[in-house]
Parts: C-alpha cells; structure tokens; sequence
C-alpha cells in the first residue's frame, strides 16, 4: 500500500514537472519594440542645430528620456550625434518627456508621443552660446590654422562671463574639447572674451603646426578635423561648464578651403 502511494506520489510530481518544464522551451514572448524616433537638437531662436561633442564627453552628447505611465519613471540616456541630430531605433510607442539638465542649453522639459512605426521628432531649446559664423583657414606663409568667428552669448544676464573660444584639432571627425590635439597651444584659444550688450564677439585663435606643442597632431601628412568650442557661464548657470560648437569641418595643410564634414 506504501509503495502504491509513493507511485502516485511519483506520477504526480513527474506530471507537474513536465507542464511546467514545456515554459523553458517557449521563446521569449516579450514584445518587440515597435517604434522608432530621430530628429534633431535645434536653437529655438533660429531654428539652426545645436552641436554637441562625442556622446557622453564633456557632459554634451546625451539627453535625458523618460517614458511615462509606469509605476517608477526611470530617465534612458539617448546619445546626440556631434552634428545635433539623434536616432534610436529601439523604443516603443507611448507617451514621454525630455527634461535634460546637464547639456549645453538651458534645462526644458519637453513632452512628446510616439506613435508605431517612424517618428520625427524634434527638440527646441536655448543654446549657452550660439556661432553666428564661423571660418576656417590654412595660412600657408605662417603655417596656422587660423579660425575666426561670431559668437553670441543667448542670454547675458544669466550666463554673464564668456569663459572661453577654443580652436580644437584632432585626426579624425570626433574631434571636441576632449578630443584634442591642440590643448596645448596657448594661440588656440581666447580667454575671458567681452562681448557686447547683445551678447556679442568676435574672435580669432590660431593652430601653429610647427611648435611642438602639437606635434602629435602634425607628425604626418593626413587631413584634419577642426571645430570651435565655447564656454559661457554664470551664477547658477552652465554651473557643470558645457561647452557649445560649431560644426566639424576637414581642413588639409596645402591652403585649399575647408570643408564642412557631413558623413555622421
């Protein structure tokens, strides 16, 4: 009678098993992600790009997601190509914000929907300082670089000192302010630049490629990719000190202009 009960015992434990166990051979039913978002960073003053560095670097290069309608709202971090424009393919439908505020543009919130499929979706903010233009150059009798711009401070009574313009070189298009071969060539970058009631300057800065300063730079013979960054700060702004840029430009060392670089 004992071994009769530890039969069904047996059989009974060896069905639950094998009902359960059919769970482990089921693929993953979770659902896939159904849409997909890209755009771009834009000045809403003047609806041009907002230039970031390599994702992550320097602070600029990301922004901020959170989707919401969940129990525990937990911001994504999406990385911004160096020209301001985005793409994640990997998201789903639903309602989000954008509220980034580590970067260099004033701290918004942005509220957003996506729907199945594509998405273009596009975010308006304020940069800490704007190019107004921009112009880069190989002087073939000096042998510099030689970058002048137009730089204009978005709103001077909060971001009240214009730290810095920097002239930065590196060998290949991720150049930035953390990618930078030229970090050390004093003729490369202006302190402390006044600007006017507008917020206004203009600025010239120099890459000497014989000093040897930068000679890791210049060691061979190879196009370069340069770009500006500038800083602007204040009393409760810009506070992490992120800079803003032009867009990235290639440059050869035979006097031919340079070129803006697109391929991102």
């Amino acid at each position: 009678m004992i071994m009769k009960n530890i039969k069904y015992i047996l059989i009974t434990v060896l069905a639950a098993f094998f009902v359960t166990s059919c769970d482990w051979f089921v693929l993953d039913n979770a659902d896939q992600h159904d849409a997909k978002i890209y755009g771009k960073i834009l000045d809403k003053e003047t609806n041009k790009l907002i230039p970031s560095d390599v994702g992550g670097n320097t602070g600029t290069g990301i922004m901020k997601i959170t989707e919401t309608g969940w129990d525990s709202e937990v911001p994504q971090t999406w990385y911004v190509k160096n020209n301001g424009t985005y793409r994640n393919n990997l998201v789903w439908a639903g309602t989000y914000y954008m509220q980034t505020n580590d970067a260099n543009y004033y701290p918004e919130k942005i509220d957003f929907e996506l729907k199945k499929g594509d998405n273009e979706v596009d975010f308006k903010v304020l940069p800490y300082v704007r190019f107004l233009s921009q112009e880069f150059k190989y002087d073939v009798e000096s042998k510099k670089i030689i970058a002048t711009c137009e730089v204009q401070v978005t709103d001077p009574t909060k971001t009240t000192t214009l730290n810095e313009i920097r002239l930065c070189c590196y060998t290949d298009c991720f150049v930035g302010y953390g990618f930078n071969n030229c970090k050390n060539d004093a003729g490369a970058v202006a302190k402390n630049v006044t600007f006017d009631a507008n917020g206004k300057a203009k600025v010239t800065v120099s890459i000497d490629t014989q000093t040897s300063a930068n000679a890791i730079e210049f060691k061979y013979e190879r196009v370069h990719y340069v770009r500006l960054a500038a800083l602007a700060t204040g009393n409760g702004a810009n506070t992490s000190s992120r800079y803003n840029f032009t867009q990235t430009y290639s440059i050869a060392l035979d006097g031919s202009d340079a070129v803006e670089y697109t391929a991102w």
